[in-house]
Order: C-alpha cells, then sequence, then structure tokens
C-alpha cells in the first residue's frame, strides 16, 4: 500500500512539473510575439 501512495504522490508531482513547463513555454512565446510584433510596428 506504501508503493501505491508513493507513485500516486510522485506522478502527480511529474503532472504539475510539465503543466508548469508548458505554462512556461506559452508565456514565452507569447511575449516572443509581442516583442516581434512592437518591433516591427514603427518599421510600417
Amino acid at each position: 500500500m506504501e508503493t501505491i501512495v508513493y507513485i500516486v504522490k510522485y506522478t502527480f508531482i511529474a503532472a504539475l512539473a510539465v503543466e508548469a513547463v508548458l505554462i512556461a513555454r506559452a508565456i514565452i512565446s507569447v511575449a516572443l510575439e509581442k516583442a516581434r510584433a512592437a518591433k516591427s510596428a514603427p518599421a510600417e
């Protein structure tokens, strides 16, 4: 029973880590898109 608790616990922690990475990637991509748009806007 103790093994199942550890498996569930560490699976949950791993899932949280993956979600954090995905959220960080999304935020970085939005920031890069905004930076590109802001840089190219005055050139028009």
